[in-house]
């Protein structure tokens, strides 16, 4: 999903680079890391806020044939949410870098 999301900031910034703005190639990579960082960070508060309802108890479970839900479903819910949360959290330290590293390059003017 996040890729998506990726090659379409980048899309849009390369449209908007041959427009008024006129953008560098560098502030256009600038801009979509920054980007992509924002929907990471929202997207972390979305999981956080999942994974709280999962291991509170928040979220029900009703079986289509009415039989019990089966063991540790919640539980389950919760791992896989959390493994999510480390992927995101990840994918910002990485983007951060990327970022501080663009940001340490010597301007070539």
């Amino acid at each position: 999903m996040t890729e998506n999301v990726v090659s379409f900031e980048e899309k849009r910034l390369e449209l908007l680079a041959g427009t008024i703005f006129d953008l560098s190639a560098e502030k256009l990579n600038v801009a979509a890391i920054r980007s992509n960082i924002e929907f990471a960070r929202s997207e972390l508060k979305l999981v956080q806020s999942y994974i709280d309802l999962a291991y509170s108890g928040g979220i029900a479970i009703a079986m289509s044939d009415a039989s019990g839900p089966p063991t540790q479903a919640l539980a389950h819910l919760g791992n896989v949410l959390s493994n999510y949360e480390q992927v995101l959290f990840d994918q910002i330290a990485s983007l951060e870098y990327e970022l501080e590293m663009l940001d340490c390059q010597p301007d070539e003017d």
